[in-house]
């Protein structure tokens, strides 16, 4: 086999190693690992220091005016320190550019009460969350919203 011919092959070769059809589902499980991440992260230490984490430093969040870690933190600054929010997701999907995702799913918000006998405050209901790849590679939240059901 002469030089070039072996080049050429060589080449093709890389071509279609980087065409495979893996990618769009090795990024949605990507996505789909940074969601599970998100939310084991505000089950640990709490959804204040979650979001911080995960959120780009221009996200959105629905109902906050501010964007960002000021929408964060107003977001959270109701609340006390131990509240309990996780969430799990139901479908997940990623941008044929493999840029941009989305998540939505269930959550779960749980706030214990300092008064004897009293119960937790529950709320659940549904979430969605926009995602975006940054030049690193790393999914971060460029908008969320959700929507309580009243179901207990």
């Amino acid at each position: 086999m002469n030089l070039r011919l072996a080049t050429v092959l060589s080449c093709l070769a890389a071509l279609f190693a980087g065409c495979s059809p893996s990618t769009p589902q090795k990024l949605t499980d990507q996505l789909v690992a940074a969601d599970k991440a998100f939310s084991a992260l505000s089950a640990k230490e709490g959804p204040k220091a979650a979001y911080v984490s995960y959120f780009a430093s221009d996200a959105k969040i629905l109902n906050q005016y501010r964007m960002g870690v000021a929408g964060v933190q107003d977001m959270f600054i109701q609340l006390p320190e131990d509240v309990k929010l996780t969430w799990d997701a139901s479908f997940v999907d990623v941008s044929s550019s493999g840029d941009l995702g989305y998540s939505w799913g269930r959550y779960k918000l749980v706030i214990e009460t300092k008064k004897l006998g009293s119960r937790p405050i529950l709320q659940m209901g549904y979430y969605v969350i926009i995602w975006k790849r940054n030049q690193l590679g790393q999914w971060k939240v460029v908008f969320m919203g959700s929507n309580p059901d009243g179901q207990k």
